[in-house]
């Protein structure tokens, strides 16, 4: 068995297999072009694979997406190796495919100065428990915001690329008192930024939509959110504020709830980082572990976050 970066007929064959699972409602073909589209991106190249376990004949065994990432742990900067969307095709499994795939990613990132691995399970996470995961617990939230008479006086615009650095400083910012946090750039600001656009824009007339908002001072941006909007509701991906109480933060998304004033006050669903205050403009309605399981494993002698050590937004579930 051969570990590849996958490309050509086997790239094909792993789209064709997956859509059914991650298509998130877009045809085949607009799946394969968000895929192709991610990789194109300035920081998709350089950090982003998706690799295929192949035998000799090159007969697809199980693939997976490699994220070179960059984390801050406990003051240090680590090279972190992320697995995302592992999957065998059904006439090949139990086999123990995916287990050697994993292995063999594992092996690989340790071997070129990688101290973490992570991923995100959706299924029992009994099976990476036996790849030596371990689960670090993550708060999903329902925010509700507080409706005033009117909006606030205070200027929100659409965000830009321009805006890129500003919001990768503000991360920097409120994550520092956090042991494990991604060191978001504004070139993974952007990729991640493209890949909700992408997915939005090839997906069906009105099904989904991705705002970025800024609030500025200056000509600078000192807060911002990016929301994911569907029938269900709304997504906060991601967030950042300048104001150590967040204030900013909740002035601009009463703004945007005061948008459709006949409207009840909206519930926002996101993944609240401890470390990160909660707005005075807002509150936490519930609590509760979220459906995607983040899940780490040392690949050197380091210690793994607790759940009020690790700041990780929505957004950059991979």
């Amino acid at each position: 068995m051969n570990l590849v970066v996958a490309r050509d007929a086997i790239l094909e064959r792993i789209l064709d297999v997956t859509f059914s699972v991650w298509h998130d409602g877009l045809t085949r073909r607009a799946y394969g072009q968000l895929n192709d589209a991610q990789m194109r991106t300035a920081w998709g190249a350089a950090h982003l694979h998706r690799v295929a376990l192949v035998d000799a004949s090159g007969t697809l065994l199980s693939s997976a997406k490699r994220y070179r990432l960059t984390a801050s742990l406990r003051g240090r900067t680590v090279c972190v190796c992320g697995i995302g969307a592992v999957f065998t095709p059904p006439e090949v499994r139990g086999r123990g495919y995916a287990s050697e795939l994993v292995s063999r990613l594992v092996d690989g990132a340790r071997n070129e100065g990688a101290e973490l691995a992570m991923l995100f399970s959706e299924i029992d996470p009994a099976f990476y428990e036996r790849l030596s995961f371990e689960a670090v617990p993550l708060d999903e939230v329902t925010l509700a915001v507080h409706r005033k008479d009117g909006a606030p006086a205070m200027l929100v615009r659409a965000g830009g690329d321009s805006d890129l650095p500003a919001l990768a400083s503000m991360h920097t910012t409120r994550s520092d008192t956090s042991s494990f946090a991604l060191q978001r750039d504004a070139s993974y600001i952007q990729f991640s930024l493209a890949k909700k656009r992408l997915r939005a824009g090839l997906a069906a007339s009105g099904v989904r939509q991705v705002e970025f908002y800024v609030a500025e001072e200056g000509a600078s941006a000192v807060a911002y959110v990016m929301l994911s909007v569907n029938h269900h509701g709304w997504t906060l991906d991601e967030a950042g504020d300048r104001d150590p109480a967040g204030a900013r933060l909740g002035a601009m998304l009463q703004v945007l709830a005061a948008r459709e004033p006949s409207a009840g006050a909206p519930s926002i669903l996101a993944w609240w980082p401890r470390a990160f205050p909660v707005p005075p403009q807002m509150a936490i309605a519930n609590t509760r572990q979220p459906r995607d399981r983040l899940m780490m494993r040392p690949l050197a002698d380091v210690p793994l976050p607790g759940a009020a050590d690790v700041f990780y937004w929505r957004g950059d579930v991979f």
